[in-house]
């Protein structure tokens, strides 16, 4: 089975080439979808891949807008920080093949018992929060994440950089359309230089996402009732 990969670059060219690359020639991508936040272009033209070059940083929002336009049913998300070894990707689309319903990734979230921002988890687990460093899930998904995004409008307005947070409102966005938890797997990744990390360079990270996790539960528990 192939699947589509859609990243976002924003000041790691050099992380996008080598991920870029592996992406290539581990024979389990067809398709790859560089969404380019970065309006100073410094990314080069890199091969087999579509690169969209925005004009200003239009936010993090872009991964599910370009995941939108994907070929494939299956999409991976994954951040510009790591690299994929093919036996990992392999087993996140085998687990997605056999529940095409909910999200599989690696690192996720839940709510702490006071329903703060947030317990970490790692698998294998059943998770409510999958973290997009690492994420298989079906393309259908972005269509219904875009759909659902503007109950969040307000909370978002303070989002730093645009956007934070996507991956609680896409995991959330799916659970109720699925009605269950997503799922963790215990695989390795190889860590790649993270300069300009948004939980090093914005204060209000953790606050923000705190808030956010809160309205998701809330949102969710509205519309289960």
């Amino acid at each position: 089975m192939k699947c589509s990969a859609v990243l976002l670059n924003w000041k790691r060219p050099q992380n996008i080439e080598r991920i870029v690359a592996g992406l290539n020639t581990g024979g389990l991508v067809d398709e790859i979808i560089v969404f380019d936040n970065n309006p100073a272009g410094e990314l080069p033209s890199l091969h087999g891949c579509t690169l969209v070059q925005a004009d200003r940083d239009l936010g993090l929002y872009t991964r599910f807008a370009a995941g939108c336009l994907a070929r494939n049913e299956a999409v991976l998300w994954q951040d510009d920080d790591l690299l994929l070894p093919p036996e990992t990707l392999r087993t996140l689309l085998d687990a997605w093949s056999s529940e095409p319903d909910i999200l599989h990734g690696i690192f996720g979230r839940a709510p702490k018992l006071d329903g703060s921002y947030a317990q970490t988890l790692t698998g294998p687990a059943e998770a409510p929060v999958v973290l997009t460093r690492v994420l298989v899930g079906h393309r259908r998904y972005c269509a219904e994440f875009l759909k659902y995004a503007c109950h969040f409008t307000e909370i978002q307005r303070d989002s730093r950089p645009l956007g934070n947070g996507e991956d609680i409102i896409f995991s959330y966005v799916a659970r109720r359309l699925v009605g269950r938890l997503h799922r963790l797997h215990r695989l390795p990744v190889c860590e790649l230089p993270a300069p300009h990390a948004i939980h090093g360079r914005e204060r209000n990270h953790y606050s923000h996402r705190n808030r956010l996790l809160r309205a998701c539960e809330a949102w969710l528990k509205e519309n289960e009732s």
